[in-house]
C-alpha cells in the first residue's frame, strides 16, 4: 500500500505542474479574452483560437483534481498524526473540482452575454482561478513534504484512522466557516450592494451551500466506510464518545437557542422575505461549525 501511496504521489505531481502550466495558459486566454470585449475586437475568432486548448487545460486540471483527491485519501489513510494541511486540501480540492463545472457555465455566459457589454461574470471567474491555483500550489507543496517526510522517516506510518476522526473535525469547520460567509455574502449583496433577483439569490444559496457540505459529507462517509466491519460500539474510544456528548450538547442548546431567534423576528422583522430562504442553510452550517469546534477543543484540551 505504500508502493501504491508512492504511485499516487508521483502521478499526482506530475498531473499537478501540467494544470498548473494550463490554468496560466488559460487565465492568459481569459485576460486577452476581456480587453478584446472591452476594446470590441473579434471575441469570436479569440473564442475559436483558444477553445480547444484551454479545454484541454481543463480536462488534465479534472483528472489532476481526481488524482490529488486520491493521493489525500490515501495518505490520511496512512499517517497517523491529524495533520490541517491535509484537511484544508481535501476540503479546498473537492470544493476546487467542483467549481470546474461552475467555470465552464461562467464561459457559457460570458460567450452569449459579450455583445451586450462587458459580462460580470468575469469577476467570479477570476475569483475561482485564484482558489483552483491557490490548491495547485498547496498539493504540489504537500506532496514535497511528504516525499521528504517519507526519506527521513520523520512521519510516522500506520494502517489505522486514527487520525479521521480529528481531520474530520477540520473539514466540518472549514465546511460550516465556508457556508456560513458565502450565505452572508449573498445576503449582503441582495440586501445592499447588488440587489439579486429572486431565482439568482435561491440558486446561489443553494448551489454554494452544496458546494460547502460535499467535502464534509465524503470525509464522513469515507469514515463510515472504514469503520463498516466494527461493532457501532467500537467505532469511537471513550475519550470520543465524551468529547462527541460534550459537543452535542452544546449543539442542542445552540440549536434551540437559534431556532427561537428565528421564532421571535418572524414576528418583529416586517420584511422575513430573505430571512425565509437563508435560515435553514445559517442553522445547518453554524451547528455544523460549532460541533465540529467544539469537538475539536475537547479532543485537543485533554491531548
Amino acid at each position: 500500500m505504500k508502493k501504491l501511496m508512492k504511485i499516487s504521489n508521483n502521478t499526482t505531481l506530475i498531473l499537478g505542474s501540467v494544470s498548473t502550466a494550463g490554468l496560466i495558459l488559460s487565465n492568459i486566454f481569459f485576460v486577452i479574452l476581456r480587453n478584446t470585449i472591452i476594446n470590441m475586437g473579434d471575441v469570436s475568432g479569440t473564442l475559436r483560437i483558444f477553445e480547444l486548448p484551454v479545454a484541454s487545460a481543463y480536462i488534465v486540471s479534472g483528472f489532476f483534481h481526481l488524482s490529488a483527491i486520491l493521493t489525500l485519501i490515501l495518505q490520511l489513510y496512512f499517517f497517523k498524526r491529524d495533520n490541517f494541511l491535509r484537511a484544508f486540501l481535501f476540503f479546498s480540492g473537492i470544493t476546487s473540482f467542483l467549481m470546474l463545472f461552475g467555470d465552464f457555465a461562467l464561459m457559457g455566459d460570458i460567450s452569449k452575454e459579450y455583445i451586450f457589454g462587458l459580462p460580470g461574470e468575469f469577476t467570479i471567474l477570476f475569483f475561482s482561478q485564484a482558489l483552483h491555483l491557490i490548491f495547485y500550489i498547496l498539493m504540489i507543496t504537500l506532496i514535497v513534504l511528504t516525499k521528504k517526510s517519507a526519506a527521513a522517516n520523520r512521519e510516522e506510518i500506520v494502517l489505522k484512522d486514527d487520525s479521521i476522526f480529528i481531520n474530520a473535525q477540520y473539514i466540518g469547520i472549514l465546511s460550516g466557516i465556508s457556508g456560513l460567509s458565502l450565505i452572508v455574502i449573498f445576503s449582503l449583496l441582495y440586501s445592499t450592494v447588488y440587489p439579486l433577483p429572486g431565482w439568482a439569490l435561491k440558486a446561489g444559496i443553494v448551489v454554494t451551500s452544496v458546494i460547502a457540505v460535499v467535502p464534509y459529507v465524503l470525509i464522513i462517509l469515507y469514515w463510515l466506510i472504514i469503520r463498516i466491519r466494527e461493532k457501532i460500539t467500537e467505532w469511537y474510544d471513550e475519550k470520543q464518545y465524551q468529547d462527541l456528548t460534550r459537543s452535542s450538547l452544546i449543539a442542542l442548546i445552540a440549536s434551540l437557542i437559534f431556532l427561537f431567534i428565528i421564532f421571535i423576528l418572524q414576528y418583529v422583522m416586517k420584511n422575513f422575505g430573505l430571512l425565509n430562504l437563508i435560515w435553514f442553510p445559517l442553522y445547518f452550517f453554524f451547528i455544523l461549525l460549532l460541533f465540529s469546534a467544539t469537538t475539536l477543543f475537547f479532543n485537543k484540551r485533554a491531548g
